[in-house]
């Protein structure tokens, strides 16, 4: 490749995916807020919880079958 006339540039290092344009919320508000929602639709009525899914999914997230 010395015969030929093209350049090869370095490349240039990767750029952050995030961006600093808004600040968020830390995760543990974010949840907090969503189950406080849901806490409030499942008292109100509107929003139905198995309690057996609950089981299934508590279970699943511990590692047990």
């Amino acid at each position: 490749m010395s015969n030929t006339t093209r350049h090869i540039s370095r490349r240039r290092p990767p750029v952050p995916v995030q961006r600093a344009s808004a600040p968020q919320a830390p995760q543990s508000v974010q949840s907090t807020n969503k189950v406080d929602t849901l806490r409030r639709l499942v008292a109100a009525g509107q929003y139905h919880v198995s309690p057996r899914y609950l089981a299934m999914k508590i279970f699943k997230a511990s590692g047990l079958e």
